[in-house]
């Protein structure tokens, strides 16, 4: 691929032959119309289903799962979100099926563009960032296609399309690879996950989680800004919206607590086990710091050290237990937890080196995991990097 890229030499790609086309030129628009359930294909693809920044539909819907008007698109064709333009949504289509009315099916026109890079065209910052432009309206601005076909843009000549559309599908290949090794990774640590946590609940390694451990529940002051403080003896505020998703722990915070607000909340120590009982309900985290968690937390004291914290980490994050807290969770639009349901949760507790033994199987994987990721985004952005450098 280097070697490919040193021939080309994007960083000094000489555009002095190149021609600028009406967008209506380079590619044209599919307006063929159906209805859902008057068609004969099964595969719809909407909005929800194409990623930001991705040429790959991964995700699909059905026909049955939406009403009225829909577009028709066919294998090569490019769905474009034309809504939220700035979400920079464009994907190849690999399949005969039907896509929202709020994007546009395209067709690249061989005789201006190499089919082959045409997608990445659409993802260049030159394309997405016009589109952001003429895009009008509000809350969901959209592109109209009077003003879309207008724009003109710069490409090379047909005889160098090939060779950038090879090195761009070159990179696109590595990243593809690397989503494979990541699935492929998830796959077998869910797979160790069931083996180690699936037990029979009858058998005598279970314990409810409330029979040997202390679980309170947050609090916030109130008024909360009374007791915000920058100062330097305030207590960490602990909020579920600071917290990373995907964090195994909690390091920082962005607000404090005066102290004279702690006898108002709950306070925590580095070591303790938190969970979310709101929003993001049943994630745990592992304290790394000292501070204080209001009402949308509920924290977990293991004051007898009847389990390895990671241990107890990684079986509360597993999707046994998340489908657990689903099911008898209470509320109504947003589901809550309360402490009565973690304190009847049954947590096998097999002895303390065979859960220290699990959990650093787990803890590799997850490390595998992260570098895998770290990788995939690498190669994402040398290849945005290297559309960019040819558009």
């Amino acid at each position: 691929m280097m070697t490919m890229e040193q021939n080309i030499d994007l960083k000094n790609l000489d555009k002095a032959n190149w021609k600028s086309f009406r967008f209506d030129k380079i590619a044209k628009k599919i307006s063929e119309t159906v209805k859902p359930d008057e068609t004969e294909v099964d595969v719809y693809v909407g909005l929800e289903h194409i990623d930001p920044e991705d040429i790959h539909i991964r995700r699909k819907g059905v026909p049955s799962d939406v009403k009225g008007g829909k577009l028709r698109c066919y294998p090569g064709d490019v769905i474009f979100g034309k809504r939220r333009a700035y979400q920079r949504k464009a994907a190849i289509v690999d399949f005969e099926g039907i896509c929202s009315a709020h994007a546009f099916v395209f067709r690249a026109n061989p005789k201006i563009i190499d089919p082959k890079l045409f997608p990445f065209f659409l993802h260049s910052n030159q394309f997405m960032h016009r589109m952001v432009d003429i895009s009008v309206g509000g809350l969901s601005p959209t592109i109209n296609w009077g003003d879309m076909k207008a724009q003109e843009f710069l490409l090379p000549p047909k005889d160098q399309q090939a060779k950038l559309a090879e090195l761009l599908w070159a990179m696109d290949e590595v990243v593809e690879r690397e989503n494979e090794v990541l699935e492929k990774l998830e796959v077998f640590r869910k797979i160790k996950i069931n083996n180690f946590f699936n037990q029979r609940e009858s058998f005598q390694g279970y314990k409810k989680l409330g029979d040997v451990c202390n679980i309170e529940r947050g609090g916030s002051p109130r008024p909360i800004d009374d007791y915000i403080t920058d100062e330097d003896n305030g207590i960490n505020w602990i909020k579920i919206g600071d917290v990373e998703l995907e964090s195994k722990y909690v390091t920082t915070t962005k607000q404090k607590i005066k102290p004279s607000g702690l006898n108002k909340t709950r306070r925590v120590y580095r070591g303790d086990l938190i969970l979310s009982n709101s929003m993001s309900f049943g994630r745990p985290y592992i304290l790394k710091i000292d501070g204080c968690i209001h009402d949308g937390w509920l924290v977990i004291h293991d004051e007898n050290n009847i389990f390895d914290k990671e241990y107890l980490y990684y079986y509360l994050n597993s999707d046994k237990i998340f489908n657990q807290f689903k099911k008898f969770a209470a509320g109504g639009v947003v589901n809550n937890l309360n402490k009565e349901i973690v304190k009847k949760l049954k947590v096998y507790t097999p002895p303390i080196n065979n859960q220290i033994k699990m959990r650093k199987e787990l803890s590799f994987l997850d490390e595998r995991n992260k570098l895998v990721k770290s990788k995939i985004q690498s190669s994402q952005a040398l290849q945005k990097s290297l559309i960019n450098q040819v558009f």
